[in-house]
């Protein structure tokens, strides 16, 4: 369905009159006439001087009437012609379905929206997306019906009405939100009864969904190549790029949303959610903006302007993991399935090992790093893609096959893992594998590497030696230990590790420990380094040699030191998206939807999210909903995030759904924390460990809304 722009007044009206006329048919019918009902403007609208026509692609749901008591019966869809593309009047063959022309029959369209049919009822399901076309609605939003009583005509009802928004900002928006203050549905599953009288009316029925309050807006991305021919402007400016769009600051830009007839009736709030995620919100009130079947209804000229108030922090430490650290054993490294340091600093982790290499263990290995169907991820990450344990650490061994046998889905998830904020410490094999590649050494390290430091190592051709380390003064080492006051750790096992010369050409790198040992050529060069790209990145930490197990003394305390550093520079928290008021957001996607911000949430993991009080809000509730049978726990805290440490509210119990209410609270940014608390039960293999009660490893869907009263 398209909308062209006239000249005048008197050309919309002549164009109404074509639209009530009936077409000529031949005598013998081989197809539908098909008419669509222009919406009729309230107020002046940039629909003034406007007509719907039939788009190419378009198509229609056709119900005989006398099969519609007919078990598992379902409507034929018939499609315009071509050549009918921006004609009032559309043609729609039916060759294989002459039968239909000549009897009782009820249409839909578009045909995308038809259900089952019950009685003389079809039912409707109106989408809660709709998306931005320039000066008109979204072609597949508007449902309409038409009977034919066997002359082969359908003249088309619209079921819904129009509500134009006029925005007038500079800013870029990713998302429009309508959201009704009543309790009623603006999209979903509804009915039509066929036997209507004048005019058709939808009916929804059951109770009403807090998701179904709120409509959305969205930029179709895939069509904004800028070529413009298929939308038409006569009103202010439109700039689509890169999925957003941009408002004319200087004449209100209308933004179009179908909606069903008989809402709003209670008012309702209009969010823009900018490019950024702040938004802005502006409130319509009750009694004048009652949506009428085909009528369009206009919200006057708003100048839209930043009421979010909300300031996220990017200094807090995700502080929410499933357990400290994992241990890579796997293929081509070194059998080892503990590290002194576990039991000596207390940490909660895991070790996979593998030793063999046949078809069934390359499997299990895939599966652990690379994911499987009941853990898309992997064990590494979360459903969302955030890291689920603090730290990994990869062990000695031979690198660039080690490599290999993770694949490149492997290789990748271990990137995914520390670009997201997992830190990572490897000693010798594992070290290599941190890098881009080795000088002196002809391994395919371009393929297997890792390249988690930017950076190519030196191998060193030396086994069975221990050189000592030294601390620099600058060390971020000697936070965590003094090493005996001396700085100097002695005897570390040294066996074809790599060292690291050429550290200032990657900027932010820094020396934590140097060889001493004068008999080679990496005497006094750095013997480990560590980097971090960004705040929200993991912190890197490959290491020359071996100190990994040794059980006491100062080469333990190296390897500690390691560690602590490597978790301390865990990423940044951050936050899912900014919670406006009476909308809903669900966290239902999967891994494979790639749309992290709207992903289910992993074992032991917090989500975060953020909101703004206005002055003078009251009757303020924060509600969580669980919609599997898992334990989510919900918090809040005003001006920092809402861990379980620092939650200055909370709701910690099984209930399914959790509420949080307050007359009212201070006026700022307040954050929202959203933790799951249930997690995958596991008993010891000669692997490591095997998992069971996994459905949780694929994410647990909730809601989460926050509300208030001006």
């Amino acid at each position: 369905m398209k909308k062209y722009s006239l000249i005048t007044a008197m050309a919309f009206a002549a164009m109404l009159c074509a639209c009530d006329k009936t077409p000529e048919y031949k005598e013998t019918a081989t197809e539908f006439a098909a008419t669509l009902e222009t919406p009729v403007s309230q107020t002046k609208t940039q629909l003034d001087g406007t007509q719907v026509v039939w788009s190419a692609g378009d198509s229609i749901a056709v119900f005989k009437v006398s099969s519609m008591s007919d078990a598992g019966y379902a409507p034929i869809v018939f499609g315009v012609m071509n050549e009918d593309d921006g004609k009032a009047n559309g043609r729609f063959p039916a060759d294989a379905y002459p039968d239909y022309l000549t009897t009782a029959c009820y249409a839909l369209y578009p045909a995308s929206m038809a259900g089952e049919h019950d009685g003389n009822s079809i039912r409707v399901n109106l989408p809660g997306v709709q998306y931005y076309k320039d000066g008109s609605f979204d072609n597949n939003a508007n449902p309409a019906v038409a009977r034919n009583d066997g002359d082969a005509t359908l003249e088309f009802k619209n079921l819904c009405g129009l509500l134009a928004i006029y925005v007038k900002s500079d800013a870029e928006f990713s998302e429009i939100k309508l959201t009704t203050h009543a309790d009623e549905a603006l999209w979903g599953e509804a009915k039509v009864d066929m036997t209507y009288g004048s005019v058709p009316e939808l009916s929804f029925s059951g109770a009403v969904t807090p998701e179904q309050k709120t409509l959305t807006l969205r930029n179709r991305i895939e069509t904004t190549s800028g070529s413009g021919s298929e939308w038409l402007s006569d009103g202010g400016s439109i700039e689509v790029k890169d999925g957003v769009l941009t408002g004319d600051p200087v004449n209100g830009v209308p933004y179009y949303f179908v909606v069903p007839a008989g809402t709003l009736s209670e008012g309702f709030t209009v969010t823009l959610v900018r490019k950024d995620n702040s938004f802005m919100q502006k409130d319509a009130q009750a009694g004048k903006n009652t949506i009428q079947r085909s009528f369009c209804t206009v919200m006057p000229d708003v100048a839209f302007e930043d009421e979010s108030d909300v300031v996220i922090r990017t200094d807090v430490k995700n502080k929410a993991f499933y357990k400290d650290l994992f241990m890579d054993a796997g293929l081509h490294l070194s059998q080892y399935s503990n590290m002194p340091i576990v039991s000596y600093l207390n940490l909660q982790y895991e070790y996979y090992m593998e030793s063999s290499e046949s078809d069934a263990s390359l499997a299990r290995q895939r599966a652990i790093f690379s994911g499987s169907s009941v853990d898309l991820n992997g064990h590494l990450l979360y459903p969302d893609g955030e890291p689920r344990f603090k730290m990994i650490y990869v062990n000695g061994g031979d690198s660039s096959p080690h490599g290999k046998s993770l694949e490149l889905e492997g290789q990748e998830a271990i990137r995914a893992y520390v670009r997201n904020g997992g830190s990572y410490v490897g000693s010798c094999a594992g070290a290599y594998l941190s890098t881009i590649g080795a000088y002196n050494y002809d391994g395919d390290y371009s393929v297997n590497y890792f390249r988690l430091w930017p950076g190519m190592v030196f191998r060193v051709e030396l086994t069975g030696i221990y050189p000592g380390y030294i601390i620099p003064d600058d060390s971020p080492l000697l936070k965590y230990y003094d090493f005996g006051g001396d700085h100097y750790v002695d005897s570390v096992k040294h066996w074809n590790g790599p060292f690291f010369d050429n550290v200032d050409m990657v900027p932010g790198t820094e020396v934590l420990a140097k060889f001493d040992f004068p008999e080679y050529i990496f005497h006094q060069k750095p013997s480990i380094i560590a980097y971090k790209v960004s705040d929200f990145t993991g912190r890197v930490i490959p290491c020359g040699g071996h100190p990994e197990q040794v059980a006491d003394g100062e080469n333990r305390d190296l390897m500690a030191a390691m560690a602590l550093y490597a978790m301390d520079g865990v990423g940044n928290a951050k936050v899912k998206g900014i919670l406006h008021n009476g909308v809903v957001r669900q966290m239902t996607k999967s891994t494979t939807d790639n749309d992290p911000a709207y992903t289910k949430i992993g074992d032991k993991q917090c989500h975060h999210f953020a909101f703004a009080v206005p002055q003078g809000a009251r009757n303020i509730k924060v509600r969580l909903e669980a919609l599997d049978n898992f334990n989510l726990s919900l918090r809040l805290a005003q001006g920092t995030f809402a861990f379980k440490e620092d939650a200055q509210y909370k709701v910690e119990n099984t209930d399914k759904v959790k509420e949080l209410s307050f007359d009212t609270l201070p006026k700022g940014t307040w954050y929202v924390g959203v933790q799951c608390e249930d997690t995958v039960t596991s008993t010891v293999v000669s692997t490591g460990l095997k998992y069971t009660n996994t459905a949780v490893l694929n994410g647990v869907p909730y809601t989460i809304s926050v509300s208030w009263d001006i």
